[in-house]
């Protein structure tokens, strides 16, 4: 009986020590939870607390949907294959035709796509041109508003 209870403890004492750290060092002032206020606001509603640059375009921070799982993890393609030939390009090393070939795909998203295709640029592990984040950032913001 003695082991057990020992065992017991040992669970609990260190269920505590977790549960601590993971509010000390990764929630510090309930930056990683989602507020009933945010979840209520609807789509559009900017989520407060939020660094994700596509922020506001719907009512959960798209990088806390990614963590919560709510985002799938599998890249989607959105018939746009030939950018992944500017995987590792810097946002400012793109020519102006190179940044043409970023505005077709991007105005011929639907608007319900902008987020996922976004999700799906970063999964690819490729930088829009500054330009035309700006002008995906706007799309975003139209289609919210």
């Amino acid at each position: 009986m003695k082991p057990i209870l020992i065992l017991l403890t040992a669970l609990v004492v260190g269920g505590a020590i977790v549960w601590l750290i993971d509010r000390l060092f990764y929630r510090k002032d309930g930056a990683g939870d989602v507020d009933e206020a945010s979840q209520d606001a609807g789509p559009g509603t900017p989520v407060q607390g939020c660094a994700d640059e596509s922020c506001g375009i719907r009512p959960i921070c798209p990088s806390e949907q990614l963590l919560a799982g709510e985002c799938k993890q599998e890249i989607t393609y959105y018939d746009d294959q030939e950018l992944d030939a500017f995987a590792g390009r810097d946002e400012n090393g793109y020519t102006a035709d190179e940044e043409e070939q970023w505005r077709d795909v991007l105005y011929t998203l639907m608007p319900a796509d902008l987020l996922g295709w976004g999700q799906s640029i970063k999964h690819r592990g490729l930088v829009m041109p500054a330009a035309i984040r700006e002008e995906f950032m706007q799309l975003a913001a139209e289609h919210r508003g």
